[in-house]
């Protein structure tokens, strides 16, 4: 994934059990996915893990493709790097407005069409993924157990604010060696992309 020259290191930490819901607020920064083209909405989602065709269907109320919404998800994901942002149904008028098949879409300021520059053709596309409200609660922990690959200064700027529920971590790690918090900070400081993975303490290694 990426550049292949580039070395990502991968970030893991051990947190206390049943804490996982603390961490999943970082996910609103993004997370960066891999995929072959073209590749549909549907198809995306269904691949994320914890993810499948009904939760589809109930839970992700709103999709946002570069800040532009969308209402269907068989249609391709358009460019070579997009952002899309997914959430549960909005409070108000503004869910009412941008959940995906609305009956007031009339009402947006602005439609979603296809820009067809030439990185359209790309053989891969990179994928920013942005978790809001109730996904990023119910699907969160899935996310961040299997590991998920962030911007390190998404990362940086999530522990630096949040100082307090660091100092409560019970194993951290970079690349398969122990580390202290000031030592990865330097490490996500020099560094464009991390693979992160945080699980909870199961009791096995006490």
């Amino acid at each position: 994934m990426f550049n292949s020259a580039q070395h990502i290191s991968r970030l893991e930490l051990l947190i206390p059990a049943g804490s996982i819901s603390r961490y999943t607020t970082l996910l609103q920064a993004g997370i960066i996915e891999e995929r072959q083209s073209p590749c549909t909405y549907r198809a995306f989602f269904s691949s994320l893990p914890g993810v499948n065709s009904q939760y589809i269907v109930d839970r992700i109320e709103t999709i946002f493709h570069n800040g532009l919404p969308v209402d269907d998800i068989e249609t391709d994901i358009e460019g070579s790097a997009p952002v899309i942002a997914i959430s549960g149904a909005m409070p108000g008028l503004a869910g009412a407005i941008f959940r995906k098949n609305s009956f007031h879409a009339a009402l947006r300021t602005a439609e979603s069409h296809a820009s067809s520059d030439s990185l359209e053709k790309a053989e891969k596309k990179i994928i920013t993924l942005k978790l809001f409200n109730v996904i990023a609660s119910e699907k969160g922990g899935n996310f961040l157990n299997n590991g998920c690959f962030m911007k390190s200064d998404s990362v940086l700027k999530f522990i630096n604010y949040r100082p307090q529920l660091f100092s409560h971590l019970l194993a951290l790690s970079c690349d398969d060696n122990s580390l202290e918090l000031e030592e990865v900070k330097t490490i996500l400081l020099h560094s464009d992309i991390v693979f992160l993975k945080i699980h909870e303490d199961d009791g096995r290694l006490s």
